[in-house]
């Protein structure tokens, strides 16, 4: 699969006359929960040509697409393949803000194209905000809690499991100050001491349940599991923030390299 998704990335390369700096994994695959029939979450961060960015009129920043089980495009519902990139600016600016989402491209350890861009991983890790992904973590497990599995309407183990990793990711920034590992299996290992073991043990068999193809058949409230969950979501955050400030020039500094460092594509 992975030359499949290769070929795909070089051909959007050439449509969209980009250069793809870098393209990993980010959805179960890279958490390490994934079926047999999981789907690939492909991310990727390109460039464009110089003098586009020097133009009343700015480039795209985001580039998306599906592709069904054929590799042929279609409606991103139900796609064995889905792919969005972000254009460098954007990353960077995201990246400032200390958003989740491009600080796990960056963590990715599924590459698929190119490497990370040391610098801004360097920038990442010593430079995160703790708040910030604390509650980017939290609202995910909120949302599919309240949405799915209080209300009782859709109860899978898929629906548990995406609410429980963002439940441990957010404790993990809380206790550890450190960014979460993008592999869920992982942080369940290092946070043992934290989580209840016959909570910790529930997840685990949840996880089994999903790579064996039953992620999706529906399940009873597990009465432990939704008390635990509603607990964790009065909790006030006891978080230090970090002290040492965010440097701008560091971020413009390695946008400057990599912008001047192609000038044209073929």
């Amino acid at each position: 699969m992975k030359k499949e998704i290769q070929k795909l990335l070089k051909d959007l390369e050439k449509k969209n006359k980009i250069k793809i700096l870098f393209a990993v994994e980010n959805g179960s695959r890279a958490w390490r929960m994934e079926s047999e029939d999981s789907d690939y979450d492909v991310r990727f961060v390109f460039k464009k040509e110089l003098k586009k960015y020097i133009s009343i009129e700015q480039p795209n920043d985001v580039i998306n697409a599906s592709f069904d089980n054929s590799f042929k495009p279609c409606n991103p519902e139900g796609a064995l393949i889905d792919i969005s990139g972000f254009d460098i600016f954007k990353f960077v600016k995201l990246l400032l803000t200390s958003n989740p989402t491009v600080i796990e491209w960056l963590n990715s350890d599924i590459i698929y194209h190119g490497k990370q861009n040391k610098v801004l991983k360097h920038f990442a890790i010593n430079n995160f905000n703790p708040i910030a992904l604390y509650y980017h973590y939290k609202s995910l497990s909120k949302n599919n809690y309240l949405k799915y599995i209080k209300t009782g309407q859709h109860v899978t183990g898929k629906k548990y499991l995406y609410t429980f990793r963002g439940l441990i990711n957010s404790k993990w920034v809380e206790v550890k100050n450190t960014i979460p590992p993008i592999r869920f299996t992982e942080a369940l290992e290092k946070i043992d001491k934290i989580i209840p073991n016959s909570v910790l043990k529930d997840i685990k068999d949840l996880i089994e349940l999903k790579k064996k193809g039953f992620e999706k058949d529906k399940i009873k409230n597990n009465y432990y599991l939704d008390k635990y969950i509603e607990s964790f979501l009065k909790e006030e955050p006891k978080i230090k923030q970090k002290e040492n400030p965010k440097n701008k020039e560091i971020l413009n500094k390695e946008l400057r390299n990599i912008i001047l460092s192609y000038r044209k594509f073929r």
